[in-house]
């Protein structure tokens, strides 16, 4: 039986303080060791006079006056040895905070067992997808485990398979509106991106039911909330003040600038504009590429910009990360004097916000591809021709991509309707 720690990392000893009680009595105390510099302190609730516990031991001894004290200690260091074991054999962080929940609780086939199953079925699952899916979606699903992984240690609910009900969706939705940490340090996070980590979450429960691998769970309850967004889409007159800017004493960001131009003069994603190469080029001026997050193969007509750019790099993509890409492309912006304010509004929860941005600061990566379908749109080629470069499979879809104003609406009736 062990009762004290070999390390103080993910272990616990139990102890007496020198201080009695006003009746003379001592408390025994558990304390657990997260790490060196972080500990808890939870009293068992046991009183005994120091006679009866050994230091070296750091337990009580054996004796007929303490029998039943020294069962009770018995279950509380088995279950505590569990709950230790169990984490650091997973080798998963087990906070002061979690240990105290699964502690006070005193359910060891509850605290122990299903921590384990949950995340490591995730962990499987998210291997076998690393092959078919593109790095940001792989990306998409370490977030998600992350922020269940935050609420668990937030609210001291254990994830586990019989959690999943709509008082979880319930609570879980609202810590990640008004409570889950983010990169830039605030916190709460918008409807949207809430609503893609449910729908991953539902896609992963989803595929372990498939397989058999866990009882039905019923997800009706669980809503993947989605509000439109006002993102923002360059004219083509916008797209052209990005790629005047002279940037040839910077060659990281000529090629934010390259990259930007044939993202929105061809409509390709991210990833299949990283993925080009000679061999997707053929000598009629096509680029003949299989979509990655799709596996769809498509045909994009390339423009004489497209192919001038493509020669400087002998064919290829400029080799260019998404993350300093959606950093530095808001440099070329302001460089462009995109200065138009734009208001930009969302909802947190049930909080409804509203921001006034310039223009240059609301440009990213998928600003390229939005913008594409939009120029194309407003320049009245066909929407089935679109999509057949776009790659989108349904005109909804592809209609989510359309960045029309009120005016431009206007416009395109006056225009069908034959008025001057």
């Amino acid at each position: 039986m062990r009762h004290e720690c070999g390390t103080l990392m993910y272990n616990y000893k139990f102890y007496i303080p020198d201080k009695s009680n006003q009746n003379g009595t001592h408390s025994i105390k558990l304390r657990y060791y997260e790490n060196r510099n972080s500990r808890i302190q939870i009293d068992t609730g046991i009183e005994i006079q120091p006679k009866y516990w050994s230091p070296e031991k750091s337990f009580l001894k054996k004796s007929k006056e303490v029998a039943s004290e020294f069962v009770q200690l018995t279950q509380m260091d088995s279950l505590a040895n569990q709950i230790v074991s169990s984490y650091r054999n997973q080798g998963r962080p087990l906070s002061k905070k979690m240990f105290k929940k699964q502690f006070e609780e005193g359910e060891p086939s509850i605290n122990s067992k299903p921590v384990q199953d949950f995340f490591t079925e995730f962990d499987h699952y998210l291997e076998s997808k690393k092959s078919k899916v593109v790095k940001d979606v792989i990306k998409d699903y370490n977030s998600l485990k992350k922020h269940l992984e935050g609420f668990q240690e937030f609210s001291g609910i254990i994830i586990d398979f019989n959690a999943f009900d709509y008082h979880f969706y319930q609570e879980w939705t609202d810590y990640l509106a008004y409570h889950a940490p983010l990169k830039n340090g605030g916190v709460g996070m918008k409807n949207n991106t809430i609503g893609k980590l449910v729908k991953n979450l539902k896609a992963f429960l989803n595929d372990r039911m498939r397989r058999n691998r866990i009882k039905p769970i019923d997800l009706s309850a669980f809503k993947v909330v989605q509000e439109e967004v006002d993102h923002i889409y360059l004219s083509d007159d916008e797209i052209q003040s990005i790629a005047a800017v002279d940037c040839k004493a910077d060659k990281e960001l000529e090629k934010v600038k390259d990259f930007f131009v044939i993202g929105c003069l061809t409509g390709l994603r991210f990833s299949d504009i990283s993925r080009i190469r000679p061999e997707y080029l053929d000598d009629n001026g096509f680029l003949n590429i299989r979509q990655k997050k799709t596996s769809g193969r498509i045909v994009v007509p390339l423009r004489s910009q497209v192919k001038s750019i493509l020669r400087r790099y002998d064919g290829y993509a400029p080799d260019i990360d998404s993350f300093t890409f959606n950093r530095r492309i808001k440099e070329l912006g302001d460089s462009a004097k995109l200065h138009q304010k734009v208001e930009i509004e969302h909802k947190r929860g049930t909080i409804k916000e509203a921001q006034l941005l310039e223009k240059y600061k609301l440009i990213s990566s998928h600003t390229c591809r939005r913008s594409f379908c939009t120029n194309a749109y407003l320049n009245g080629i066909d929407v089935q021709l679109i999509m057949k470069i776009s790659g989108h499979k349904s005109e909804k879809a592809f209609r989510r991509y359309l960045k029309i104003s009120n005016y431009e609406a206007a416009q395109k009736l006056k225009e069908a309707w034959g008025i001057a």
